[in-house]
C-alpha cells in the first residue's frame, strides 16, 4: 500500500513538477521579453528603416545579453514577422516559426509553448511600440525543452531521493507494525483467528455453566448463553449481569482465583470460580458458575445415601449381634433365659420405638430418627431424642429430604464431637411452633475454640484435617434457602449447642 502510494504520489509531483518548471520559466521569458522590448536599441532599430544584416550592431549586443541570460533565443522582429536577430545569424530576415507571434504583434504580452527552429520551446512574447505608440514589432524570448529537461531531472532526482525515504521509513514502520500485531494476536493469521472465534463460541454455546468475561475497567465483554439462562430470572428481580462480579463476599477473593464462591443474584444462589486474566498485569476476570441448587441437591442426595447407608449397617450389626445370641442360647437349650431375652428386646424396642413414632407422625423423618439411634447404639453414644410437640406428615411438595440432611449433618458432626468421650451424649430436641420446627443438638464432645467457631461455618473449615468442613457449611446454605437460622455455640471441653429454625409445613 505505502509503495502504491508513493508510485501515484510521484506521478502527480513529476507532472506537478513539470507545469511549475514550466510556469516559472515562461515567466522568466515573459519578463526578459518585455524589458528588451522596451531597450531604446530594440525600439529604434524597428522603428528605422532595416536592412536585416547579420553583422547589424543590434545582432551583436542581443546575442551577448542572450549568453548573460543563459535563454536558447532571443529574437527581435518587425510588424511582418521577420528576424532581425536570432542565435543562427543565417536565419536573420526569414520568417519567426512557431505562429503563436500575432498576438504580440498585436500588442500583447504572453507565454506561449511551441516549436521552432531549435525545437520546442517555452516561448515569451512582448509587442515593442515606437515612441508614437504604435506597435512596431514584437521580442521573442525563448528557452527549449531540451535546457528545462536537467532543470526537471535534477527536481525528480531530489523527489525520487525524499519518496524513497519515505518508502524506507513506511516500510520499516509497516513492517514493525505487523510484527507487534502478530506478536499480540500470538502468531496467528487471519484465518487462525477466524476459525479460533468460531471455536471459541461454539464451546461457550455448548457450556452448561455459566460463563461471564469483564475487562480491567469492569465492563462485560462477553456473556455465554448459558449465563444468560440462568440470570435470566434473577437479573429481573436483583443486579443486572453487569454487576455480578460487584458482591462484597468475593472481593477478597479479586488478587487470585477463587473457586466454589458463594454467590446470590437476585434471590437466587450459585457457585462459582473466579479466575483473573493477564499473568503480569490485570487484563480483566472471568467468573464461571452453575445453579447451586441443583449442585445442592446432588450433595444432598448423596449425602442423604450415606447416611441411610450407616444407619442401615448400624442396624444390620446391632440386629446380627441379637441373632448371635439368640442362636447361642437355643444350642445350650436353656429355652426360659431365651424366652426373657425375647421378651426384653421386643417390648424394649417398642416402647422405645412407639414413643418416637407417636410424637413424630411423619413416617420419614421417624425412620431417619430411628435409624440415627441405631447408629448412635453402635458407636455407644446416648442419644437422647425429645419431641415437645407432636410433629404431623409433612405437605405433599415440602422439601423433607432437605430437613433430613440439615438434621443429619448436625447430628453426624455431634456425634464426631463425641469420639474419645468417656460418656458420649448427645441430645436433640424437636419443637413444632406456628409453622416453624426449632431442632436444637447439643453434645458433651470437645467443643471449639473461638477463633474456629468464628469460621466454623465456611466451607473446608474443620479441626477434622482435609477434604473436610463441608455439614455446616451445606445446612446454612439450605438454611439461608428456605428462610431458616442457625446458631452455634461451643466452648473447648465443654461441648457445643446447635440452635436451627426452619419452615415445617404439615398436610392439611
Amino acid at each position: 500500500m505505502i509503495l502504491s502510494s508513493l508510485v501515484l504520489a510521484w506521478c502527480l509531483f513529476s507532472s506537478q513538477l513539470t507545469r511549475t518548471v514550466e510556469r516559472v520559466q515562461g515567466q522568466r521569458v515573459e519578463n526578459v521579453a518585455m524589458t528588451v522590448a522596451d531597450m531604446p536599441m530594440v525600439v529604434n532599430a524597428l522603428s528605422a528603416p532595416h536592412d536585416y544584416d547579420p553583422n547589424a550592431a543590434i545582432q551583436q549586443r542581443i546575442e551577448r545579453l542572450r549568453r548573460r541570460l543563459g535563454v536558447d533565443f532571443i529574437v527581435v522582429m518587425d510588424t511582418r514577422a521577420h528576424r532581425l536577430t536570432h542565435p543562427d545569424p543565417a536565419r536573420i530576415g526569414h520568417h519567426f516559426r512557431g505562429g503563436d507571434e500575432g498576438p504580440a504583434l498585436a500588442g500583447r504580452h504572453y507565454v506561449s509553448v511551441a516549436e521552432g527552429t531549435l525545437g520546442q520551446s517555452v516561448r515569451g512574447f512582448a509587442p515593442v511600440r515606437s515612441t508614437a505608440g504604435p506597435v512596431v514589432g514584437a521580442v521573442s524570448v525563448g528557452v527549449t525543452q531540451s535546457r528545462l529537461a536537467p532543470l526537471r531531472g535534477d527536481s525528480r532526482s531530489r523527489l525520487l531521493a525524499w519518496l524513497g525515504l519515505v518508502l524506507a521509513l513506511g516500510g520499516g514502520g509497516a513492517a514493525w507494525l505487523a510484527a507487534t500485531i502478530k506478536r499480540r494476536l500470538m502468531g496467528m493469521e487471519p484465518d487462525d483467528i477466524a476459525h479460533l472465534v468460531a471455536e471459541h463460541r461454539a464451546v461457550l454455546d455448548a457450556m452448561h455453566e455459566g460463563v461471564i468475561v469483564r475487562d480491567a475497567t469492569g465492563r462485560v465483554r462477553l456473556v455465554n448463553p448459558a449465563a444468560r439462562r440462568l440470570l435470566e430470572a434473577a437479573a429481573a428481580r436483583g443486579p443486572a449481569v453487569g454487576d455480578i462480579m460487584d458482591d462484597p463476599r468475593r472481593n477478597a477473593g479479586r488478587r487470585g482465583q477463587n473457586v466454589d464462591l458463594d454467590l446470590e443474584i437476585g434471590g437466587r444462589r450459585f457457585l462459582g470460580s473466579l479466575r483473573p486474566m493477564g499473568a503480569t498485569s490485570p487484563a480483566g476476570s472471568v467468573v464461571t458458575f452453575r445453579d447451586s441448587r441443583e449442585l445442592q441437591r446432588l450433595g444432598e442426595e448423596l449425602t442423604g445415601v450415606r447416611r441411610y447407608a450407616r444407619a442401615l449397617r448400624a442396624t444390620t450389626h446391632d440386629f446380627k449381634n441379637k441373632l448371635h445370641v439368640i442362636l447361642g442360647l437355643t444350642q445350650a437349650g436353656d429355652v426360659a433365659t431365651l424366652s426373657g431375652y425375647v421378651r426384653e428386646l421386643v417390648d424394649l424396642r417398642a416402647a422405645a420405638t412407639e414413643s418416637l413414632v407417636e410424637r413424630v407422625a411423619e413416617p420419614i423423618l421417624a425412620g431417619f430418627l430411628i435409624g440415627k439411634q441405631n447408629e448412635a447404639r453402635e458407636q455407644a453414644i446416648d442419644l437422647r431424642i425429645a419431641v415437645d410437640a407432636v410433629i404431623p406428615p409433612a405437605a405433599a411438595d415440602y422439601d423433607l429430604h432437605g430437613l433430613v440432611t440439615i438434621i443429619g449433618n448436625v447430628l453426624d458432626n455431634a456425634f464426631e464431637a463425641t469420639a474419645g468421650c468417656a460418656a458420649p451424649v448427645v441430645a436433640l430436641t424437636l419443637a413444632l411452633e406456628a409453622d416453624m420446627l426449632a431442632v436444637v443438638v447439643q453434645d458433651n464432645g470437645h467443643g471449639m475454640a473461638a477463633e474456629l467457631l468464628d469460621r466454623a461455618r465456611e466451607a473446608g473449615v474443620s479441626s477434622k484435617g482435609a477434604q473436610r468442613g463441608l455439614g455446616l457449611h451445606l445446612v446454612e446454605t439450605r438454611l439461608a434457602a428456605v428462610g431458616g437460622s442457625l446458631a452455634i455455640y461451643s466452648e473447648p471441653d465443654r461441648g457445643t449447642l446447635v440452635e436451627i429454625t426452619c419452615p415445617y409445613r404439615g398436610a392439611v
